[in-house]
């Protein structure tokens, strides 16, 4: 790609959660201003379906410019694991079934049926992995494809934010840890070398600043190193401020969840 398309390349980022489509468009990775939206999705049961039409109604009204998609998922959607070495991440179908084995102990049977991705960490190091329904990403996909888009990534919302928090001079050095909250879900994660190298995923309440010492303590008591850690940087998608944040976490500002989104991760 030449520097010229590189600066003008522009990309429509979608952020799709049980509640609402969050969507900003970036050139040459920075938000256009004043170019964000925020969809509202009627959806009691949270799920993916009913968002995922919501997301094909947008398209569809939305058809005068073909421009790319990046689309982070909500973390209710995402499962996560980080997934101990094994030789068989080496080929690509190997990896498959070793790592639909690893997804299989934890979720159940169920998990066999999703689409599974992991990281590249160095050679004999765990990596982490996400699994995503088959079917909410295959409809992501002929979404975008049904109406003339390109779809360079779909990914878990817990990689932008990450990336947002490595890259964010507000975080001053690089945090050993995050939190990201959403509508009714919380994700911990430890990070180093510029990876996320632990996490811990929960259900949480409206009154979620009361459960994050909670979760951490919890966690704790499965991982003594978090004892090393003060500080945690915070990322609240929750939409529900709260005034009791404990100490420990740092509010990391960001304008919106689609805006957390650079250009493409991994597809």
């Amino acid at each position: 790609m030449s520097l010229i398309e590189r600066l003008t390349r522009a990309t429509v980022c979608l952020y799709l959660a049980p509640h609402g489509l969050h969507g900003v468009l970036r050139r040459a990775g920075r938000p256009l201003p004043e170019s964000a939206f925020h969809l509202p999705i009627a959806n009691p049961d949270a799920g993916w379906d009913v968002a995922l039409a919501a997301l094909r109604g947008w398209l569809e009204q939305h058809q005068e410019k073909k421009l790319p998609l990046a689309v982070s998922l909500a973390s209710r959607w995402c499962a996560m694991l980080m997934v101990p070495w094994s030789g068989a991440l080496l080929e690509r179908s190997s990896a498959q079934r070793f790592l639909h084995s690893q997804f299989a102990a934890v979720y159940g049977d169920g998990a066999r049926a999703w689409r599974l991705a992991a990281d590249d960490a160095p050679y004999g190091m765990p990596r982490l992995a996400c699994g995503i329904d088959a079917a909410l990403l295959q409809g992501v996909q002929d979404a975008a494809a049904a109406h003339g888009r390109r779809c360079l990534s779909i990914e878990p919302i817990a990689g932008p934010a990450w990336r947002s928090i490595a890259g964010s001079k507000a975080a001053g050095s690089k945090p050993a840890a995050f939190a990201l909250v959403e509508a009714g879900r919380l994700l911990l994660a430890t990070t180093g070398g510029g990876r996320i190298t632990a996490l811990h995923s929960q259900s949480c309440g409206p009154a979620w600043g009361e459960e994050l010492e909670r979760a951490w303590r919890r966690w704790n008591l499965r991982a003594p190193q978090l004892d090393a850690i003060e500080h945690v940087a915070l990322i609240d998608l929750s939409g529900v401020p709260q005034t009791n944040v404990p100490e420990r976490f740092v509010p990391i500002a960001v304008a919106g969840a689609a805006h957390l989104m650079r250009e493409a991760a991994w597809a």
